[in-house]
């Protein structure tokens, strides 16, 4: 497995694609759960030193910063919390400062993971779903530190043929996040609905997320 580990300090592309998970980090059983690598090429690229995940679900970020700490010298400070764990981003401040963040919410409604009401995923209306998305990342940006940087994986869906941009949504909150400093297109591999049989469909599947980082200003 290490050797699909292989983009590295080096990592510029704009859009990544990983069709074969890497089985070191997390649960890939997990619904919504991502590849490690995009996060890890992240960090590396930003030198990170303090790590949050405020969403860490199954844990893939938690594995991917111990195995750097473990095969690669590193002495990277991280923290994970998890709304099933008992920390609500809606009600909690992050406990501490860090230079980078990263967060992977619910898009919207398409996977429920609890009945938790505080649990952006059982949000009904997609107003409420922006508000309490925004509010989340709020919390984010405020653990930053000046010049520290949050990266958000969200992707886009579809309802009863309408197309919403929950990653437009996310890209528009800039004066509020921080500046706007790079989308990368991550294309979709091994999902749920791969493995569905769609009749005639007007529109072409959605394949694809985006991780949009934000840089907070130093002052």
């Amino acid at each position: 497995m290490e050797a699909q580990i292989k983009e590295g300090p080096t990592f510029t592309s704009s859009i990544v694609s990983y069709p074969e998970r890497c089985t070191l980090w997390g649960d890939g059983r997990y619904r919504g759960n991502c590849d490690g690598r995009l996060f890890l090429n992240l960090v590396r690229r930003y030198r990170a030193k303090r790590v949050a995940d405020p969403m860490v679900g199954s844990g893939t970020t938690r594995d991917v910063i111990a195995w750097l700490n473990r095969n690669h010298e590193t002495a990277i400070d991280f923290w994970g919390g998890d709304l099933k764990h008992g920390f609500n981003l809606l009600k909690q401040d992050l406990p501490g400062v860090f230079d980078f963040i990263w967060i992977h919410p619910p898009y919207w409604d398409i996977v429920r993971y609890s009945d938790h009401p505080d649990d952006l995923s059982t949000c009904r209306m997609y107003g409420l779903f922006i508000d309490k998305l925004r509010e989340c990342l709020r919390r984010c940006v405020a653990a930053l530190i000046p010049g520290g940087r949050i990266a958000v994986l969200i992707g886009d869906v579809r309802r009863d043929g309408v197309y919403v941009p929950i990653g437009r949504e996310v890209m528009f909150l800039a004066s509020e996040l921080g500046q706007l400093r790079s989308v990368i297109i991550k294309a979709q591999h091994n999902c749920r609905s791969d493995y569905t049989r769609y009749g005639r469909m007007e529109d072409v599947l959605i394949k694809h997320e985006y991780c949009v980082i934000f840089k907070k200003p130093a002052g």
